[in-house]
């Protein structure tokens, strides 16, 4: 029996909603279990279905598990390069007042999801971009395909601001988008960093021969629009200019074979794989910049909340995300993103003006207290109570 059949027997008159979510990463955990109690207070029932991570979700080795939710396994097919999912959730959604799922083309469930909508079956939500940022060809056939089934659905949840702006361009109803201000849960490593004291970090240095002073850190996915290699080759410049210059590159993903290589051949420049928690929280504190010339999502985030300014550049397909990221105010933004030398450039004029390194730093902690993973938990809570009354 799906976990939305078991809670409906217990509650038949609550009403219903189901997340279908492609695979759990480790930081949306948390903001289900809010929205989860959130609801309840509400009166609605929340379940949540998702499959589990293949290609380079699963190299990112960042994945969950809740046991109040529904684990399925997804079946996968490759057509033309492009890997396709089919999650077997119709029985988990079955009678749900809402379904709410993420905006992908790929999602091949959607499809039978968005008739069964506009037949009036189904009350069918999104939630995502809007559009894909990162696409080659935004203006070719699959992306004009996207924006017009974007808009035969009940209810729209949008990351911010640039998402909603892509929405309502679409034609869609303005009354029937939230903006849920996509957040993540940073409050336990903005404590762990302002609780890292002196003998942590310098037991981390000592284990990790970290002998400089000026200690940048990449924090995230490892794959092709994360530009690994310019951010190498830039590493390298710098430390011509800044002799104690040190990078820690902490991830994984189909590109953390060039970080691995980097790594033997570059004494000062440390590849350590994915770390979480405390011992995350510890390289934070050590660090004096977020290197991240590639693209930007909600890694901005961990960088307000550890109070480590980010030093990015202007690529065309960041993730709406980047628009908490306030060109020198809360972190910096290098125009001519192809130039590895004005990148470099930039971070060694930083890591020598430490005056302005920590005005970026107070800026990042008044902007940790604006994107939290409790607005956003309000913001969609709410969203979801509109979406339910709206007939």
């Amino acid at each position: 029996m799906s976990g939305l059949a078991t809670q409906s027997a217990r509650n038949p008159r609550q009403p219903t909603v189901v997340i279908v979510y492609k695979d759990l990463p480790h930081y949306r955990v948390r903001f289900f279990e809010l929205l989860r109690d959130s609801l309840a207070a509400e009166g609605v029932t929340l379940a949540l279905v998702y499959g589990q991570a293949v290609g380079a979700s699963l190299a990112k080795r960042d994945t969950q598990e809740l046991n109040w939710a529904d684990h399925i396994k997804s079946r996968t097919l490759t057509l033309g390069g492009k890997t396709l999912y089919w999650q077997p959730v119709l029985s988990y959604v079955r009678g749900a007042d809402l379904i709410i799922v993420e905006q992908a083309s790929r999602l091949l469930v959607n499809y039978v999801l968005l008739i069964l909508n506009v037949l009036g079956v189904t009350r069918l939500c999104f939630w995502g971009h809007g559009r894909n940022f990162q696409s080659g060809s935004p203006g070719g056939i699959a992306e004009a395909f996207k924006r017009f089934y974007s808009r035969h659905i009940h209810w729209w949840f949008a990351y911010n601001e640039t998402s909603a702006a892509v929405v309502r361009e679409l034609g869609f109803p303005a009354e029937r988008i939230t903006l849920v201000q996509n957040a993540i849960d940073t409050s336990a490593l903005r404590e762990q960093v302002h609780g890292t004291v002196a003998t942590d970090i310098a037991s981390l240095r000592r284990n990790h021969g970290l002998r400089g002073r000026n200690v940048c850190l990449y924090v995230g996915g490892m794959y092709p629009e994360k530009r690994i290699p310019f951010l190498v080759e830039s590493a390298a410049i710098i430390r011509r200019s800044v002799p104690d210059f040190e990078l820690v590159m902490i991830g994984a993903g189909p590109d953390q074979s060039i970080a691995e290589r980097a790594d033997v051949q570059y004494p000062w420049l440390h590849y350590v794989g994915p770390v979480f928690g405390q011992d995350l929280a510890t390289y934070f504190a050590a660090s004096k910049l977020v290197l991240m010339p590639g693209l930007v999502g909600l890694g901005v985030l961990d960088s307000f909340a550890a109070g480590v300014p980010m030093v990015t550049t202007d690529v065309p397909y960041h993730s709406p995300e980047i628009e908490y990221l306030s060109d020198g105010v809360n972190g910096i933004v290098v125009r001519d993103f192809e130039s590895v030398e004005k990148y470099a450039a930039e971070v060694v004029a930083l890591l020598g003006d430490d005056l302005r390194r920590k005005r970026l730093v107070s800026a990042c902690e008044e902007s940790a207290r604006l994107y939290t993973v409790e607005t956003m938990v309000e913001r969609f809570s709410a969203g979801v109570m509109s979406a339910i009354g709206d007939r």
